[in-house]
């Protein structure tokens, strides 16, 4: 845990110096409408950075598959480029008739130098039929930091052409089966990056972000019952919150981060609970009869979803926050559950056996079920992103067990993982790190 808390200190050093942003996004002679990725392939050239360091390579290479991940990009091939290679990436550095063969919609263009003790990077981002600059930034960073510089340029990218930044400086926290243990540890959604969060050599489970995206709080047997604890990722610490008997099971934070909710065996039966997060109880939420597990609370905090077998399979339900009647969301199948509620309000993810476990997701009323996947082996433990457009997920379409990225739709699914052995991601809020 301290070798985790200098990195994220490290990474708290990143810089952001705006050079000019344009707050509307026209592409030629209209608004462009990207509304969801997955619909529209954008034609986009990226040519590879200026400045001839070793680093560039890398730097192309992660902003080139940030973009073909998100599915709002075709990356046009650099082959079709007729561009000298030693053109510059400012206004009046270089023609845009030299574009017109490859025929992008976007350009973008980027640097690399060093500076003392790192380096400095630049994108700038064209509308080439339009041939107008939509925006460029600025970003300095220690030199161990350019795969993290390659996906803020990418979120800038997007931000430009979509009007809201992408997801790749965000995280997921998910169990990894790499050490022969199932530990914790979080992930860049690429796949790179990936740091241990625990270390015990015992069975970790549900890691559950807060909302400032500094502690994790997960489920142990590391004292050999299911207890939760609670991790500063910050701090590097690491505490046992809740160790009241029987299972400790499905921690969610709510939207203030002052409470969680969390499945406590109550009798014999297992209902939702209240606890602060340092682990004083606050009040029991359900207490209708059958299993009531896995919360998730709405993005304002006034609601909860779970799921719960008081009306015989296992299905979807929503009460306030504060505990009373609950309403059904799911009535297809007979065994749903894991919901995850979207960052946007209007829907809930969840897993529905049918067959195999697919992800699905339906409206908050129990309007409107969608389906996000199907035919591609096990698909379980959903949850969203926090811009609402995308879910990450534990799939075994390829055998093993892998963390996959998709479009809300279904429409663009891509590995996120590739070692095998991944099971409950959990989507980290924005942060600065």
């Amino acid at each position: 845990m301290k070798r985790l808390a200098a990195v994220l200190l490290g990474l708290l050093a990143l810089a952001f110096l705006p050079v000019q942003a344009e707050d509307q996004v026209t592409i030629g002679s209209g608004i462009v409408e990207v509304i969801k990725p997955g619909k529209q392939d954008i034609p986009i050239a990226i040519p590879r950075p200026r400045g001839g360091d070793k680093d560039t390579q890398l730097l192309w290479e992660v902003i080139r598959n940030d973009l073909e991940m998100s599915g709002f990009f075709k990356v046009i091939d650099p082959d079709a480029y007729t561009e000298a290679p030693d053109a510059g990436i400012k206004l009046g550095e270089f023609s845009f008739e030299d574009w017109k063969v490859p025929d992008p919609v976007v350009l973008a263009k980027t640097s690399l130098s060093a500076t003392d003790g790192g380096v400095a990077a630049e994108i700038w981002v064209y509308d080439v039929p339009g041939t107008r600059k939509l925006g460029a930034k600025r970003f300095t960073a220690p030199r161990s930091s350019g795969r993290r510089i390659g996906h803020r340029i990418a979120d800038e990218i997007i931000r430009l052409v979509t009007g809201e930044p992408g997801i790749f400086t965000t995280r997921i926290a998910a169990v990894t089966k790499a050490s022969g243990n199932k530990e914790i540890a979080f992930v860049d959604i690429d796949g790179h990056g990936v740091t241990p969060i625990t270390r015990n050599g015992s069975i970790n489970l549900q890691p559950s972000w807060s909302p400032e995206g500094a502690r994790i709080a997960f489920t142990s047997y590391r004292s050999g019952n299911p207890d939760l604890f609670l991790a500063d990722l910050v701090k590097g610490s690491v505490k046992r919150i809740s160790s009241r008997r029987g299972v400790n099971i499905g921690a969610a934070w709510h939207p203030a981060g002052d409470k969680l909710a969390l499945t406590l065996t109550s009798g014999g039966d297992t209902d939702i609970f209240g606890i602060s997060p340092t682990g004083e109880a606050i009040g029991q939420l359900t207490k209708a009869p059958g299993i009531d597990v896995a919360p998730t609370f709405s993005p304002d905090g006034a609601q909860i979803a779970f799921a719960s077998e008081r009306s015989g399979g296992l299905q979807i339900y929503v009460m306030g926050v504060d505990g009373g009647e609950a309403h059904r969301v799911t009535f297809q199948g007979s065994h749903n559950t894991d919901p995850d509620w979207s960052p946007l309000g209007d829907r809930i993810a969840f897993v529905g056996r049918d067959g195999h476990y697919d992800v699905f997701t339906v409206g908050t009323d129990g309007k409107g079920m969608d389906r996000v996947t199907q035919d591609q082996g096990n698909n379980e433990d959903p949850t969203w992103s926090p811009d609402g457009r995308y879910l990450a997920f534990a799939s075994t379409r390829t055998g093993k067990s892998q963390i996959w990225m998709s479009t809300e739709d279904g429409r663009h699914q891509v590995p996120v993982t590739s070692t095998g052995g991944w099971s409950n991601p959990a989507w980290s809020p924005r942060t600065d790190w």
